[in-house]
């Protein structure tokens, strides 16, 4: 950032908007300066959305003002922002997918600074090596990747050469490689003197890149605070209103005499084992560790996707064969997966209908849905669950992605047995609050009796929810965590400390089911 410069390129003083009786912002202020990039966090629904389409001229404010570079946005139009100097990269996309990546280009440069016609594809070529975007530019757009769309959306804002760069949740579709070259472009640019506001539910991200933080809860401004003085405690904290200790549930200490309701002896399957676990009712266990060292295959196996090479599963009490999901279901063994739209939901169907379609025959006689009934029990549930949604027919594709998230929660609650709930990643892209409502959801089914086992990658995430945590590297259980030893620290230690585990035969930070893991593994 550059230190000298605080020109104001965007200004929002005393805005408000109101949607009928929902009061979307009300009073809230923020500034950008050339140079900077400013972070805008909180909830879905606490009215960031509706702050960005007031700045790019989307929305018309009911109260307040819009300078944009100095000079006042007097109209809802976003051309008019654009002229006066205001770039976004939308969240959706603005692209039109059945033409090339220069045309695409091309129709986004202002004219004063487009080449000619026949001169488009070597100058698209040379503007997509500045950015280190690796595209074709005659590819029709429609074949590019998620997140080549996304990265492209952001060059296709810079290239207007906007005095501030709005940026709506640019990181949902990237990978850690391609965020990387997203916040050296904007760094880059920041470097030059443009602003960018920049609005993200990723606080890890927000507070690598930005100087200054807002925070929005419930329409209202939270403040404003400067980056390098802050922490992801105390982000979350000011979203949700209260401290963060107090995000998860309490835990309730499992006994040592509970019931076991999964042990696996040898488990083992492509990419992991052999492992021996035992879980007990009531328990949360986390599975941690570096990504690809197993966990994605252990889940699989036991939710009978993949069959297992070999080993024992037991499940209250009854020997499994885990060589489909239908095996797993009916045992009680219920996946929480971590891609929602293409492997939990079915995304065209209501919020009812995707809650109840594997369990329609407890609404059902002489094959007849209950509707009354239906409607009744997932009305209940959804209210438990604080399910934000219009009505129980809105298509789960339009609700946020922690909604959603409640939607696949509500099927463990309507199933009669539930001995192990397998939830992977089950806060990934959900917001503040939506992630202490399914907090609170997987905590209650343990209470109920089942075991959770919850593969995060969030280590916070772990030390907050679990009773234990299980760290895997290169396929084996190289260290468990107990509940008086849990920590965001404890776990970052066992994981850096077995990324060497294999290399010699042995790992650097094992416990004692680790321990004899290896010792089956060498013979011994």
């Amino acid at each position: 950032m550059s230190r000298d410069n605080h020109t104001l390129v965007l200004e929002l003083q005393k805005v408000s908007k109101q949607y009928g009786t929902v009061q979307a912002l009300s009073d809230v202020s923020l500034d950008c300066r050339a140079g900077e990039i400013h972070a805008v966090v909180g909830e879905n629904g606490s009215g960031k959305s509706t702050l960005l389409g007031i700045a790019s001229g989307f929305v018309e404010q009911d109260q307040g003002v819009v300078l944009i570079n100095g000079k006042r946005l007097r109209t809802d139009s976003p051309a008019e922002a654009i002229r006066l100097g205001l770039g976004m990269a939308y969240q959706d996309n603005s692209q039109v997918l059945h033409l090339s990546v220069k045309e695409n280009l091309f129709m986004s440069t202002p004219k004063k600074l487009r080449p000619s016609y026949w001169k488009m594809k070597k100058w698209a070529t040379d503007t997509l090596a500045e950015y280190e975007l690796d595209l074709f530019p005659d590819a029709p757009t429609m074949f590019l990747t998620l997140a080549q769309r996304q990265l492209f959306e952001v060059v296709k804002a810079l290239i207007s050469e906007p005095k501030v760069l709005l940026l709506d949740e640019p990181t949902t579709a990237l990978g850690p490689d391609e965020v990387d070259l997203l916040h050296r472009m904007i760094q880059t640019r920041a470097e030059q003197g443009m602003g960018v506001v920049y609005v993200s539910h990723r606080l890890p991200e927000v507070l690598t890149v930005a100087n200054r933080i807002t925070v929005l809860r419930d329409g209202q401004s939270q403040g404003t605070y400067d980056a390098a003085n802050m922490s992801e405690k105390d982000l979350v904290s000011l979203m949700i209103g209260r401290a963060f200790h107090d995000a998860f549930p309490p835990v309730s200490p499992t006994s040592e005499d509970s019931e076991s309701v999964l042990m696996l002896t040898g488990f083992q399957g492509p990419l992991f084992g052999p492992i021996n676990l035992t879980l007990k009712r009531g328990e949360v266990v986390g599975l941690a560790g570096a990504e690809g060292n197993g966990q994605g295959e252990f889940f699989k196996c036991l939710s009978g996707q993949i069959p297992p090479k070999a080993g024992l599963v037991m499940c209250d009490g009854k020997e499994l064969t885990l060589i489909s999901p239908a095996d797993a279901v009916r045992a009680g063994i219920l996946l929480l997966a971590g891609n929602r739209k293409h492997e939990a939901l079915f995304p065209v169907l209501g919020v009812r209908n995707n809650a109840t379609i594997q369990v329609l025959d407890k609404f059902s006689s002489l094959g007849l849905v209950n509707r009354n009934r239906e409607t009744k029990t997932v009305t209940e549930l959804i209210k438990r669950l604080k399910v934000r949604t219009p009505s129980l027919d809105q298509p789960v594709q339009f609700l946020s992605g922690g909604n959603q998230q409640k939607v696949s929660l509500a099927r463990p609650h309507l199933r009669e047995t539930v001995n192990v709930i397998l939830a992977y990643e089950p806060t990934q892209g959900v917001d503040a609050g939506a992630r202490l409502d399914i907090y609170e959801a997987l905590r209650a089914k343990a209470e109920e009796g089942a075991a959770v086992i919850v593969k995060s990658s969030d280590p916070i995430e772990l030390s907050g929810l679990c009773d234990r945590v299980i760290v895997m590297s290169r396929g084996q259980v190289i260290d468990e965590i107990q509940r008086a030893d849990l920590s965001e620290k404890r776990i970052i230690e066992s994981i850096v400390g077995g990324i060497g585990f294999g290399l010699k035969g042995r790992a650097r930070v094992a416990g004692p089911r680790a321990a004899t893991n290896l010792n089956k593994d060498r013979g011994e």
